[in-house]
């Protein structure tokens, strides 16, 4: 790996510390962190392979809906909620004044994120977009010509194989 690739390594993998400690921290101020299972989920990778570079952040599938909200419209599924009414132990009152199961509470909780959505956190885009323009505009550059790289690559593969004929 040459100097420049190291110095490219180096800037995602500060841009990554960035990502997480930032999305961290959002959760916790948003009071999104019950089980801790979004938080200690997310984690990021850098990959330097001889001609190109990946990175990758990893996260719960759900923390897309706590970043992203949820708009009204559409119940999520029950099974999800009634899981989060178990951990946060909520139970909701009838008019009588006695506890509702569980499952009534994360039926009437399903009914209303369907009626009315989620507000979006931004607990991870925010802190993304943030991070993202600030990137020295050699990492933007390098991936510009990775892709570029990539692109001149595969469209020779399709001309040598136009050219032999085997589709």
């Amino acid at each position: 790996m040459d100097n420049r690739s190291r110095n490219t390594e180096i800037a995602l993998n500060k841009f990554g510390k960035y990502l997480v400690t930032e999305a961290r921290k959002n959760l916790t101020r948003k009071n999104k962190n019950n089980t801790k299972k979004l938080y200690d989920s997310l984690r990021y990778e850098v990959n330097v392979m001889p001609n190109s570079m990946n990175f990758d952040f990893f996260m719960e599938e759900y923390g897309e809906w706590v970043d992203k909200g949820r708009k009204k419209g559409k119940n999520p599924p029950q099974s999800a909620i009634l899981k989060w009414v178990e951990q946060r132990r909520i139970q909701f009152r009838d008019n009588r004044g006695r506890f509702k199961t569980y499952d009534s509470t994360a039926w009437a909780i399903t009914k209303s994120i369907g009626k009315r959505g989620i507000p979006a956190t931004d607990f991870y885009s925010r802190p993304f977009n943030l991070g993202y323009e600030r990137l020295p505009d050699e990492i933007i550059q390098a991936y510009a010509l990775d892709v570029a790289e990539f692109l001149e690559f595969t469209i020779n593969e399709l001309n040598e194989k136009y050219k032999d004929g085997s589709n």
